[in-house]
């Protein structure tokens, strides 16, 4: 005990029995005093860090084509023109383009950075948070019933759209069968024309195949059945 402060002894307490400034215990007639933290907005990533990482990808897989073509025996003139053809072809596709990725490093921070925003990113979708909210609107019942009817008003204007575009392609259905069952039916019509002249006589022959203004002779044919009458 020090000073008339502390434990008579320190046998089952699993101390020394030293006593030990608490730096946290108020003086009398001292308030208490909260610090608040001011929060920082995380530092965006740079894009011309990144760029450059990534083109210091690019050069280590040219780097790794060159060795290759060495190896086969290739000449330099050759090995060169491939390299720098692969080189171009990297580079008019940075964003887009399959590059090794190393493994990350704590102290390579953009790149940290860059994850991070990727997986707050991808949690937002999950969440259905949009990009416009605002921490702590959550707690705002009139805030909250207004975007719920903007949400609402909003959901009934698309389907008022996709209604009207499904009553259009039904009208352009329609139309289109109008139009091939008219097609049909004067196609019908010309083959009924065409069939019906086909079958119809020549003009200027007659029926029976005689030639144009030939007269048929009868009388013989009246003679013979009146001398077989007598």
């Amino acid at each position: 005990m020090y000073n008339g402060i502390g434990l008579t002894t320190p046998r089952g307490t699993g101390t020394s029995g030293h006593v030990v400034r608490n730096a946290s215990a108020l003086k009398p007639g001292q308030k208490y005093r909260r610090v608040e933290r001011k929060e920082r907005a995380p530092k965006p990533t740079d894009p011309s860090i990144l760029e450059h990482e990534r083109k210091r990808q690019v050069e280590i897989k040219c780097l790794s084509l060159q060795d290759e073509l060495e190896e086969q025996g290739l000449d330099d003139a050759e090995v060169e023109r491939r390299v720098d053809e692969l080189r171009q072809q990297l580079l008019d596709n940075l964003e887009t383009a399959k590059l090794p990725e190393p493994k990350l490093r704590n102290f390579e921070t953009q790149r940290v950075r860059q994850k991070k925003e990727r997986e707050n990113e991808r949690f937002a979708r999950a969440m259905r948070i949009g990009k416009e909210h605002v921490e702590g609107e959550a707690f705002d019942p009139e805030l909250v019933e207004l975007k719920r009817r903007l949400r609402r008003l909003e959901r009934e204007e698309e389907r008022a759209v996709r209604e009207e575009e499904e009553e259009q392609r039904r009208r352009d259905r329609e139309r289109e069968r109008r139009l091939r069952y008219e097609r049909s039916r004067s196609r019908d019509r010309r083959r009924s024309v065409s069939a019906n002249r086909s079958r119809s006589p020549t003009p200027g022959r007659a029926v029976d195949g005689s030639e144009p203004g030939e007269i048929e002779d009868t009388e013989p044919v009246k003679e013979l059945a009146s001398g077989s009458e007598s």
